[in-house]
């Protein structure tokens, strides 16, 4: 997959994540990097969740979301009946104030 992003943009949102209070809590955890993650996150009146993503960086209030392989970004748009929608993106940025929760090593339950 090409990169979407500049070096120079993804290193200056992973340096920032060192002074955020998740980078800290990456840093403890063993091997967080080399893990797929899932981002549930708020948009609008919405729940998305994205899935199969790495966690590149936040600066300013942003989390920006890289595809944890060539497969790309998940994401799942949630009614109340369950998922009602599923995109794929290449990257994401979402607010820091939007996120619910970070999950990681997410592996799909098959439904039946």
């Amino acid at each position: 997959m090409e990169d979407l992003l500049p070096k120079n943009i993804e290193e200056l949102f992973k340096e920032s994540l060192h002074t955020h209070p998740l980078g800290a809590f990456m840093g403890q955890c063993v091997n967080a990097n080399r893990l797929p993650w899932a981002v549930e996150f708020k948009c609008g009146c919405c729940c998305k969740k994205a899935s199969n993503v790495r966690i590149a960086g936040i600066s300013r209030g942003l989390l920006l979301l890289a595809p944890f392989d060539l497969s790309g970004i998940t994401v799942e748009l949630f009614g109340e009946e369950g998922v009602i929608n599923t995109e794929t993106a290449r990257f994401m940025l979402i607010p820091w104030d939007n996120v619910c929760s970070l999950e990681v090593m997410v592996i799909p339950v098959p439904l039946g």
